[in-house]
Parts: C-alpha cells; sequence; structure tokens
C-alpha cells in the first residue's frame, strides 16, 4: 500500500475546509526539486505549499477542460491529487511538476468524459431520456460561452496555451500527443472559437 499522507491528511482535509478549493499564501516558495524532495518524504509543510502553488491551477485547468460544475471539477481536483501522490515515486524531473500534474489530471478528464458518454448512450438505449432541449447557440454572447461550446480536447489545448501558458512541448507531455498534433489541434480549436464567437454576436 502507497504512502498517501501527502494527499489524504492536509491537502484534502484542507479541501474539505475551505469554502473556495484553493487558496495562496505568502510563504516563500522551494525550489521544485527540494519540493518534489519533501513530498516524497511525506512533508506537511511541502504538500501545504504544493496546494498553493498548483491546485488553482490545476482545478482551473480541470474546469475549463470539462466544462463541469464546480463539484465534479473539485471532485477530479482530488482524484488528481491522490493520483499525483501515488505517481511521485515515477516523477524523474523531464518536464515540470505542473505538466506532470497536468498530465494525471488531464487523464481523469479523459476518464470522466468516457463514463459519462457510455452512461448517456445506455441511458438512451435505454428509452429513459426525455427529449433534451436543443442547447441555443446564439444566446451566448461572452468568450465563456463559445469556449464551452467547444469540444473537451479543444478547450483544454486552449486553456495550456493561452490561460496557463506553457509551452507547445509541455502541452505534448500533458496530452500524450506529437508537437505537431498539438500545432493542428490548437489551429482547429482557434478556428471553431472563432466561428461560435461569430455566430453569437
Amino acid at each position: 500500500m502507497k504512502d498517501l499522507t501527502f494527499v489524504d491528511a492536509p491537502i484534502l482535509r484542507r479541501m474539505e475546509s475551505e469554502s473556495s478549493p484553493v487558496s495562496a499564501t505568502g510563504a516563500p516558495r522551494s525550489e521544485e526539486s527540494d519540493l518534489v524532495l519533501r513530498l516524497r518524504l511525506g512533508d506537511t509543510d511541502a504538500a501545504n505549499e504544493f496546494f498553493d502553488r498548483y491546485a488553482a491551477r490545476i482545478r482551473r485547468f480541470i474546469a475549463q477542460s470539462l466544462g463541469a460544475e464546480k463539484s465534479e471539477a473539485d471532485d477530479l481536483l482530488q482524484e488528481t491529487f491522490i493520483a499525483l501522490a501515488e505517481a511521485l515515486p515515477f516523477f524523474r524531473g523531464e518536464s515540470s511538476l505542473f505538466t506532470f500534474a497536468c498530465a494525471i489530471a488531464h487523464r481523469k478528464v479523459l476518464s470522466f468524459v468516457r463514463t459519462n458518454a457510455r452512461r448517456a448512450h445506455l441511458i438512451r438505449a435505454a428509452a429513459i431520456l426525455e427529449p433534451e432541449t436543443r442547447h441555443d447557440v446564439g444566446s451566448h454572447r461572452d468568450f465563456d460561452s463559445a469556449l464551452l461550446q467547444l469540444p473537451p480536447e479543444y478547450r483544454e489545448a486552449l486553456v495550456l496555451k493561452y490561460v496557463e501558458d506553457i509551452s507547445v512541448a509541455e502541452i505534448a507531455r500533458v496530452l500524450a500527443i506529437s508537437e505537431h498534433a498539438v500545432e493542428s489541434r490548437l489551429a482547429r480549436a482557434r478556428k471553431l472559437l472563432r466561428k461560435h464567437l461569430g455566430e453569437s454576436q
């Protein structure tokens, strides 16, 4: 059984106790290599520092990739932290810790989307779902609404590039695709986003 003290003790209690899913402090930051070492040793202060440094960005990535309600994004954030604790022994420093965490979050989002898609398919097949009212694209006039209309893989690529401001190479590591594929996905995502924004005018 792997030691999950890093997540189970300080971070999960903190997520449950705070009205906001993340917070920031003015405490000095450690070098990332030192932070990783301390996390592996189960250092509580390191866990709190990790939370302050990365939780807001990871949650934002999850929420905007998923287009999810607050509770769903928070659940996936918690799952990401648990999986990160288990994966830390395999972190070799070939990317930033944030990129490593985003790659885990990306897999959690994909799993969530696939599970929901399978469930929706089964419900439709059983003919128990009432016809849904179609989403009126033309009624949305702001950027966030246009972004939410994009497929999840387009949303997460745009969020990583323009919100989290990480490189194409780092995005490729997060999404486990080639850099060329990232550039192509970003181009298609921007084109579709512009189309949705145009329709909303």
